[in-house]
């Protein structure tokens, strides 16, 4: 779906593109604005909706002014860079208390402290009652200081002791003046994993690799115990 080129609505009419019928819609976005002109309105029975979108800052003031969306069911938000998580990604998901299952791939920049359990659960999870799958995966980087506590994989995932039937995965990687928590739910069923360092998980899957600090983007297969990796051919 991300190989097709994204689709750019905001500054059009709202009669641009609608659908009294469209039930399910899979596309790509210029950005978050565009994301959100589709489903103030434009598709009101749509029951399922695939997005990727490629950037999320504050500068939006339409999830504000959004209704509930009673017909959406079924949700999965792709984005790989969203500096405005609270101020945007929260108030949307709050609008969905009827969703059923929910998918997210989130790389949220410059958030002060990590996305972990208690959050997920209080701001998001508790505001909708029929949801039965919840897919995620979840990076937090924010700016560190050589005097600050470092939260651990333990710690982390302690806030995640409420989720008892779903299976997770926390990696945290301190490199210099910056911290970076991954969290995901396993299976792990996404294609990327970026920035993660030199610690992994007990788990076997397959990813496309990049750490921008150290590594060069390669197709890799990780297995743990022993922490073994080999590139796929």
């Amino acid at each position: 779906m991300s190989h097709y080129p994204a689709l750019a609505l905001h500054d059009v009419p709202t009669t641009t593109l609608s659908s009294s019928i469209l039930t399910k819609l899979c596309i790509t976005t210029n950005g978050f604005d565009d994301c959100l002109c589709l489903l103030e309105g434009r598709l009101k029975p749509l029951a399922t909706s695939v997005v990727i979108t490629y950037g999320i800052d504050a500068d939006s003031t339409i999830v504000q002014n959004m209704n509930d969306l009673p017909n959406l069911k079924c949700f999965s938000l792709t984005c790989d860079f969203i500096d405005a998580y609270d101020a945007q990604i929260v108030p949307l998901l709050r609008h969905m208390s009827y969703l059923e299952e929910l998918t997210l791939y989130l790389c949220i920049e410059n958030r002060d402290t990590f996305v972990d359990g208690t959050h997920v659960h209080n701001e998001i999870l508790s505001h909708m009652p029929q949801l039965h799958s919840f897919v995620f995966y979840i990076r937090t980087d924010n700016d560190t200081t050589d005097s600050m506590h470092k939260l651990s994989n333990d710690d982390i995932l302690q806030a995640f002791k409420n989720f008892k039937n779903q299976k997770m995965v926390c990696m945290t990687y301190y490199p210099a003046f910056i911290g970076i928590c991954h969290v995901f739910s396993i299976p792990f069923l996404f294609e990327g994993l970026e920035m993660i360092g030199n610690t992994f998980p007990n788990i076997i899957f397959n990813v496309t690799f990049f750490d921008g600090f150290r590594f060069d983007c390669v197709q890799m297969r990780i297995l743990y115990s022993p922490c073994t990796i080999f590139p796929t051919t």
